[in-house]
């Protein structure tokens, strides 16, 4: 089997989530024998139009052919559907990168992928609006330190002068000094 195939560029593309730990990561493949396998398979992304995922060389389907898939989008349930084979790229540890575009998939399946991809990228994009904004916090105290520091050695310097100045004592002493 050649690889580095790709059938990839004839099908339209959409952008792609890229599974995190707390998806469900696995696939469950049937080719044309109808045998299903699921052992050593890890989906490394899925977008509207297709997914890829990570197979075993030797259980590895062939560029153009239809499976049958089942796995389970994020946010959602398992689903199952049908894919054509659009791309077979070598990866580590003797496994191939299969990329997927879904083939004949009912509507219902397909809505359930786009509310779970905008589930979980309002989510990602949630977690990154709190991250930047705390990091834009310290980011701003870091670069006020000097600024500050010199304001309140100013106030002190301030506060002790005048509370010298406003005693009598230190204002008798003064008066005397400068009749001197």
């Amino acid at each position: 089997m050649g690889m580095n195939q790709n059938l990839a560029r004839y099908h339209a593309r959409a952008p792609r989530y890229i599974l995190n730990t707390e998806d469900d990561c696995l696939i469950r493949v049937a080719g044309p024998r109808q045998v299903p396998w699921e052992e050593g398979t890890e989906i490394k992304n899925v977008s509207l139009t297709g997914l890829a995922f990570l197979a075993p060389e030797d259980l590895c389907p062939i560029l153009g052919e239809i499976v049958k898939i089942q796995f389970q989008p994020p946010g959602a349930k398992q689903i199952a559907s049908y894919a054509i084979v659009t791309r077979l790229d070598p990866a580590e540890n003797d496994k191939v990168l299969v990329g997927l575009h879904f083939y004949k998939m009912e509507m219902g399946h397909r809505v359930a992928i786009a509310q779970g991809l905008a589930r979980r990228l309002k989510e990602i994009s949630d977690r990154e609006k709190i991250a930047n904004f705390q990091n834009g916090a310290f980011s701003f105290w870091r670069r006020s330190f000097p600024q500050i520091f010199l304001m309140v050695n100013y106030f002190v310097i301030w506060t002790l002068i005048m509370g010298l100045l406003s005693q009598e004592s230190w204002l008798q002493n003064l008066k005397s000094w400068l009749n001197f």
